[in-house]
């Protein structure tokens, strides 16, 4: 303060950059010496309350805040900010006839109120505002008040914008007063044409006091320019005694509200617009409320807009020559959110829907008249009395209740009707398209299962009534291509989209129905079906359990009436083996057949558990692995089945010198399965895990014949059991396993020829060759699934027959052993429409 004690007219300067004044000259040098230090910003502070003198202060070159410090500063003029922030913390008061401040700006800036703004008392429409601002962005997070203006003219303005001031209000915006003229306003925003504003209001506008004003006095807003209106979900904007809330004049404008426009007490009016050649567009966004009329341009096309991103309700109601909403002419549903038109509309309203959903009613009751052009979404409950085209989507109904009711014509122009249906039988629940009028051009149809576990149809499920000419296309977009037409999954069925009723074969409608062909009332299943059927059969064939024969290459270590080998029992074995098969069932609901590749590989290890006179008891654990593919046909669909299964087992084998023999092999596998559709072109399940366990017994006896031939009357009884994992295909629909159990018997006789020589070594050398044949008896009812509550069942033949051929060569006193054998089976009910070929190839090493 040493400046002021002395006189002095320069501002003190403080540290960072903070400037003492408290008159008009130190002001001035303040801001010119703030524009010269080095400093990126600059804070002056007030010591002292006073005016200027209203001559234009110094450009600020830099960002700027004025502190008054609980004095007061007023008729703050500025010709241009320089492009920067000017800040305003305290308070800024005109004094008599004066504005609180004033900025004309040329190019762009910006001004920010943290406190309050006052317009002076007794001045004119000049003089007497909070804020006169030209070409200027205007922050308020405070207060701006107007002043109060008794002589002639519109004073008493909080704000006067023009000249393309864009002005945000955080805070309170209020009006003054004015005596005469359209004054008290709360914003004013001026020309001059062409000069684009916008008026964005997050807190509260209000008009002021117009006393004895004209008739657009004490407006909360008043739009002379072309530009925009914002009133946000937390704005207010509230018109003084006797006032509108906003009115528009001499300008082309758009008022976009979410929050809330009331008029003033006394005024039925919340929004007007008064000149008759200018254009006026309403935007209403979700958390929109207008307390009051709104009037548009009874001679020009003004529009009614509701948009945003929310959601919300309008009362169609509402428009019309004596309602709320009135001289509206085009009616727009934009921005991405959904709007429900409620009530029953009696004026004509034509609506475009541009973006985002428009529903015409809840229920039935409601009601819209008019036409519609749909390049969005568009759906409800209730009823159009007019015309529509589709560019875009129709929701139909309410989930799957409820009817979208067209009064009118149907013109389909490459749109989309969306359905939703409790697929089922005839009387599902479903939602519908009814057009009372005729129906035109290409729509495609989509279908949603709202929860149907699927059922067989006769007269199906109407989707679309049609009362006058049915001259339109609608093509169903189902899930996959079932004969050239498209079908959508409800549970274990699928269903097509046909014209015309059975009952009623002119009636123009269309119906989903879930038939193989349109003249039959045979069931058309999904296209997953056969293949689920048919999963179970094919874990069975990887679940089998060979014979010992095929696992360890010979029921018997030695030819000789000894069955103990001279280098011992114990040893290790591996056997490989492929498959092809190919069944096609006694019984399949789903009528699939099927053919497969097999892989397995199996190793183990044995050894001696007891040994005495009568025989030799041999223990052994085994591991394995393999796979399956699986093709599967069906007049219902193709697919694949790919299974990987891995898992271990134990045997146990009793050897008798008699030549008697018996075996029980035991295994448990985990299995993991892919299951495709050909018509889908993708998984319908895929890592779906599986178990499997096996049990066989077996037995026979040896009997020499002539020379070094022998015959072995032999007999297998396997059971195998195998289950997965319920799942839900890629419809939904859901599968689990109802019946996975398998009884098999197999009787038989096999031929062999043993011969043993010795090498120059004095190794012992060992082959043989044998044969056999089998007859297979399956004692159980097959396997069965069930999907979406409905049973697929296969069964195959029950008796088969098979003959193998196969050997094993022995080396080294015996203690290695390759060997082999091939397998034809085939079914004797349907002799070649069910068979198998097999071959396993095996080595054995003892010690």
């Amino acid at each position: 303060m040493a400046a002021l004690l002395l006189g002095s007219c320069l501002a003190s300067p403080a540290l960072g950059a903070e400037y003492l004044v408290s008159n008009d000259t130190e002001l001035r040098n303040a801001i010119n010496t703030a524009n010269a230090d080095g400093d990126a910003t600059a804070t002056i502070k007030l010591t002292a309350g006073f005016s200027t003198t209203g001559s234009i202060l110094p450009t600020p070159t830099k960002p700027i805040t004025i502190d008054t410090q609980g004095f007061a500063i007023g008729n703050l003029q500025f010709t241009n900010t320089g492009g920067q922030t000017l800040t305003i913390e305290g308070s800024i008061a005109g004094a008599t006839a004066e504005r609180g401040i004033v900025i004309s700006n040329t190019g762009p800036s910006s001004l920010v109120n943290n406190g309050s703004i006052t317009g002076g008392p007794d001045g004119s429409s000049t003089t007497s505002a909070g804020a006169n601002l030209n070409g200027t962005t205007f922050v308020n997070n405070g207060t701006v008040t107007g002043g109060s203006n008794s002589g002639a003219g519109s004073g008493g303005f909080a704000i006067q914008a023009q000249r393309g001031t864009n002005v945000t209000n955080n805070g309170l915006i209020q009006g003054g007063s004015s005596a005469t003229g359209n004054g008290a306003l709360g914003v004013f925003v001026g020309g001059p044409a062409g000069a684009l504003s916008t008026l964005t209001n997050n807190g509260t506008i209000r008009g002021g006091d117009g006393v004895n004003g004209g008739v657009f006095t004490g407006e909360g807003v008043q739009l002379r320019a072309n530009g925009t209106l914002i009133n946000n979900s937390t704005g207010t904007i509230e018109g003084g005694s006797n006032a509108y809330a906003i009115s528009v004049q001499m300008a082309d404008a758009t008022i976009v509200n979410s929050g809330t426009i009331s008029a003033g007490s006394g005024m039925t009016d919340a929004i007007v617009m008064s000149n008759a050649t200018s254009n006026f567009t309403l935007e209403l966004q979700a958390g929109s409320t207008i307390n009051g009329n709104v009037i548009g341009n009874a001679t020009l096309d003004d529009t009614l807009r509701i948009g945003g991103a929310g959601t919300d309700t309008f009362d169609i109601a509402s428009i019309g020559v004596a309602a709320q909403y009135r001289n509206f002419d085009i009616f727009e549903k934009t921005g991405t959110g959904t709007w429900l038109l409620d009530g029953v509309g009696t004026a004509t309203t034509d609506w475009t829907v541009s973006d985002g959903t428009l529903l015409i009613g809840d229920d039935a009751t409601d009601s819209v008249t008019g036409d519609i052009t749909n390049l969005a979404t568009l759906g409800g409950s209730g009823t159009i009395f007019g015309n529509v085209t589709n560019s875009g989507a129709i929701v139909a109904g309410s989930g799957a209740t409820g009817a979208l009711t067209i009064s009118g014509d149907y013109t389909g122009n490459n749109g989309v009707l969306d359905i939703q249906s409790v697929l089922g039988g005839d009387t599902s629940a479903t939602s519908q398209l009814v057009v009372t009028g005729n129906t035109a051009g290409t729509t495609t149809v989509r279908v949603t299962n709202a929860g149907g576990a699927g059922a067989q149809t006769v007269e199906g499920i109407k989707i679309i009534d049609v009362g006058g000419t049915s001259a339109g296309t609608f093509s169903l977009q189902g899930d996959y291509v079932y004969n050239g037409d498209q079908a959508v999954v409800g549970g274990a069925y699928a269903y097509r989209l046909y014209q015309n009723g059975i009952a009623t074969p002119a009636d123009g409608d269309w119906y989903l129905r879930s038939v193989l062909i349109a003249t039959s009332t045979a069931p058309l299943y999904q296209a997953g079906v056969p293949i689920y059927e048919v999963y179970p059969q094919m874990l069975q064939q990887l679940n089998a359990i060979g014979t010992l024969q095929q696992r360890v290459g010979d029921r018997y270590w030695e030819t000789g009436s000894d069955p103990v080998a001279a280098n011992g029992p114990d040893g290790v074995w591996m056997r490989t083996e492929g498959m092809y098969g190919r069944v096609d069932p006694a019984s399949s609901t789903s009528g699939a057949t099927y053919d497969y590749d097999l892989w397995k590989a199996e190793g183990g290890v044995d050894g001696e558990l007891y040994q005495s006179g009568k025989g030799l008891l041999i223990g052994g654990l085994t591991a394995h692995f393999g796979t399956i593919t699986g093709d599967v046909s069906s007049i219902y669909g193709d697919g694949k089945i790919e299974t990987m299964g891995q898992g271990v087992g134990a045997t146990l084998t009793w050897y008798g010198a008699d030549g008697f023999y018996a075996d029980a092999q035991g295994q448990f596998t985990l299995y993991d399965t892919t299951l495709k559709s050909d018509l889908t072109n993708a998984d319908l399940k895929g890592g779906n895990s599986g178990f499997g366990s096996t049990l066989s017994i077996e037995a026979g006896r040896r009997f020499a014949s002539a020379g070094s031939w022998s015959i072995t009357p032999q007999a297998q009884l396997i059971y195998s059991s195998i289950d997965f994992d319920d799942f839900h295909d890629a419809f939904g629909a859901p599968v689990s396993l109802d019946r996975g159990d398998s009884l098999n018997g197999r009787a038989g006789i096999a031929f062999d020829r043993d011969e043993s020589w010795q090498k120059a070594d004095g190794k012992t050398v060992h082959a043989k060759l044998y044969g056999s044949a089998n007859l297979y008896y399956e004692f159980l009812q097959g396997t069965a699934v069930d999907v979406a509550g409905l049973r697929f069942k296969t069964e195959n033949d029950r008796l088969s027959a098979g003959v193998t051929l196969g050997g094993s060569y022995s080396w080294n006193d015996e203690r290695t052993s390759v060997y082999g054998e091939a397998t034809a089976r085939s079914s004797l009910e349907n002799v070649g429409s069910s068979y198998a070929l097999s071959g396993t190839a095996g080595i054995r090493v003892k010690w």
